[in-house]
């Protein structure tokens, strides 16, 4: 479903894009310096503040991935890779005061210059509450990768998209 700003973006650009093949087609048409001529030229002129708002249409579709990225599936259960405690900072934007909310909750954690994919499962009415530690579980999409490089006591961050949402630490490997 579309968005009524962009549909009306779009029936603007369409009836300026008709006006330039208009005015292009006058200019074409028309003999000599006129004033039709003259509008003809207007007419195209009018088309340009357009041509960037395509080009950037055309960049974002560039830029946009044709696969996704892989991910935990939608149906996969938690189970646990690590023991974590973990600190937020304080919320800038009191309405912000719990970004981290009850269900499985996607994020990355940074150790260095190194992320890994994880999902923090954070159960109704635990969720945590800014500057106060709290012992949570925490599922590393691929753990041969990360649990080897994430050493106990050792403070890495934690990312929810590009935003820092706190800090942790790792306390225990779950007992297989």
């Amino acid at each position: 479903m579309k968005s009524k700003i962009s549909s009306r973006r779009q029936i603007i650009t369409i009836v300026l894009l008709f006006l330039a093949v208009g005015g292009g087609l006058v200019r074409w048409l028309v003999p000599g310096p006129s004033l039709v001529r003259d509008l003809g030229s207007l007419l195209l002129v009018l088309w340009l503040p357009i041509v960037g708002n395509i080009i950037g249409w055309l960049m974002t579709r560039a830029r946009t991935p044709k696969v996704l990225p892989p991910g935990f599936a939608p149906d996969a259960a938690f189970a646990p890779s690590a023991q974590v405690e973990l600190t937020l900072f304080p919320a800038a934007v009191p309405a912000e005061s719990r970004p981290v909310r009850a269900g499985l909750f996607p994020c990355l954690v940074v150790l260095g210059s190194e992320a890994f994919s994880a999902r923090l499962e954070v159960h109704p009415g635990a969720e945590p509450v800014p500057e106060v530690p709290q012992m949570m579980q925490l599922q590393f999409l691929r753990p041969e990768l990360a649990l080897p490089r994430l050493q106990l006591d050792r403070e890495f961050t934690l990312l929810s998209g590009r935003k820092a949402l706190g800090r942790g630490r790792l306390l225990d490997l779950p007992q297989a």
